[in-house]
């Protein structure tokens, strides 16, 4: 029930404005009674206190472009930071600038452009998702593997904390410190990946980079995946290829991309995908380049003569778009399968480049156990990251290919990785965590939640049960 400071915040209530803020990208429902949509870090200080002291659980939200069910809640009202969308301020001299949550990624890169500056981490879903969602989660995308992920571009944050006090984080800028405990060193990162869970970024300083050279894209058929990582892992030990990003599409991909794939010819024989993102700087390194990538190329792919080059901003665009048909198809399988009571479980545990032939082979061993339920393997094979998702269409299947996912998450930690690349934990990898932190380190976070949101009513169900 609303009380009246509540109706001065203008919480929203009406069921058909509701739906759209309770269902996220992998069709989770949930049961929010009502969404606010600040305009200010005052209002959002304001509105927290309120739900403090009435102990109404928040759940703050970007696009609900997560898949782990992190923006969505069966419980409490939503903060949708939709409204808080601006680009502040650059600064030019110490390429920095000043950004509220609300922003769609895309959206600032292009501001960013037009002043000759660049935010390099670039998610998949960068024109639908929002760079405050991005923090939540430490998002990165398909060009970590040059750029890193978003941890290592915040160099500031404002948030509110759970007790609706506003408070600010930045980076010490001395070449040396010693200053307390080493995890604090930089205490931005506090916030980033903590999902909600201690409070809502009301507005993030990032580092800029200047615009990147041209680059081109070189496509790469492979007739068995164990060439594909082959080829990988020859290729990020090799200090004279430099690439922004691998990539990588399986069989089923293929399948999902052949129809819309126009111009760029996929031979019937091609079992996987990899392709990979080269910056140069003039013609002659370009060509230097490509002459030292192909005898990578024809040494382990014996379709080496169906590689194709994307150097025009037209074929580039068209590669782009054919790979976010894939995670896009994916998702919109994984809406119908909830109707059957199953859903898409998209994994994200990620290994050191040099293990991901274990982890490969790992899965060739249990594979079976998910007998025909549907797998999409792709992702970010460059940074030992592939994303397998899992078609569950039965709540049977949903608990099979639960337990194949934790399977894979705790090979992941035995090879040096971990149980999460780059969706974040949320609701539904909650019982990973265990497989990463002992209990010691558990302890520890759960203390530092309790600190900034003693209530307990920041975005319940992230991270912590």
């Amino acid at each position: 029930m609303m009380n009246a400071s509540q109706e001065f915040h203008h919480l929203i209530t009406d069921p058909d404005i509701l739906t759209s803020y309770n269902e996220d990208a992998l069709g989770i429902v949930g049961c929010f009674h009502g969404v606010y949509r600040p305009q200010s870090e005052k209002e959002v200080s304001e509105y927290i206190r309120e739900c403090a002291s009435g102990k109404i659980p928040v759940t703050p939200q970007g696009l609900r472009s997560s898949l782990t069910g992190a923006s969505i809640c069966d419980r409490g009202v939503v903060l949708s930071l939709e409204k808080m969308n601006r680009l502040i301020d650059i600064d030019e001299k110490n390429r920095k600038a000043v950004v509220e949550p609300g922003i769609i990624v895309s959206e600032l890169k292009i501001q960013l452009e037009k002043e000759g500056f660049t935010y390099p981490p670039d998610p998949t879903s960068a024109g639908e998702c929002t760079l405050g969602g991005n923090v939540a989660t430490n998002a990165s995308g398909s060009r970590a593997l040059k750029y890193g992920s978003t941890i290592d571009w915040v160099t500031g944050l404002r948030a509110v904390d759970g007790n609706g006090e506003i408070i600010e984080l930045r980076d010490n800028s001395s070449e040396k410190i010693c200053t307390g405990f080493g995890a604090l060193y930089r205490p931005v990162n506090l916030f980033v990946g903590s999902e909600g869970t201690l409070g809502v970024v009301t507005r993030v300083e990032i580092a800029l980079a200047p615009l990147p050279p041209d680059y081109f894209i070189c496509v790469v058929f492979f007739s068995q995946m164990k060439h594909a990582l082959d080829f990988t892992v020859e290729a990020r030990k090799d200090p004279a290829c430099s690439p922004t990003s691998i990539e990588f599409l399986d069989e089923g991909c293929l399948e999902i991309i052949r129809p819309g794939s126009k111009g760029f010819i996929i031979p019937s024989d091609a079992r996987v995908i990899l392709y990979f993102e080269q910056e140069f700087g003039d013609d002659k390194e370009k060509e230097s380049l490509l002459d030292h990538w192909f005898q990578r190329i024809e040494k382990h792919s014996t379709l080496s003569e169906d590689t194709q080059i994307a150097v025009t901003g037209k074929q580039k665009r068209h590669l782009h778009e054919l790979r976010h048909l894939v995670p896009a198809k994916a998702n919109e399988d994984g809406v119908r399968a909830t109707k059957t009571g199953g859903c898409k479980i998209s994994t994200d545990w990620a290994v050191p480049y040099d293990r991901i032939h274990d982890l490969f082979a790992h899965f060739d061993e249990i594979r079976h156990l998910l007998g025909d339920i549907p797998v999409l393997r792709f992702a970010h094979i460059g940074n030992g990251h592939p994303h397998f998702n899992f078609i569950a269409r039965s709540p049977q299947e949903k608990q099979i290919a639960e337990a194949v996912d934790t399977m894979m998450a705790k090979k992941a930690v035995e090879l040096g990785g971990v149980v999460t690349g780059e969706h974040g934990i949320g609701k539904l990898k909650r019982e990973h965590l265990k497989l990463q932190y002992s209990p010691k380190i558990l302890a520890v976070m759960k203390a530092i939640k309790i600190e900034l949101d003693p209530e307990g009513i920041m975005a319940p169900g992230n991270i912590f049960a």
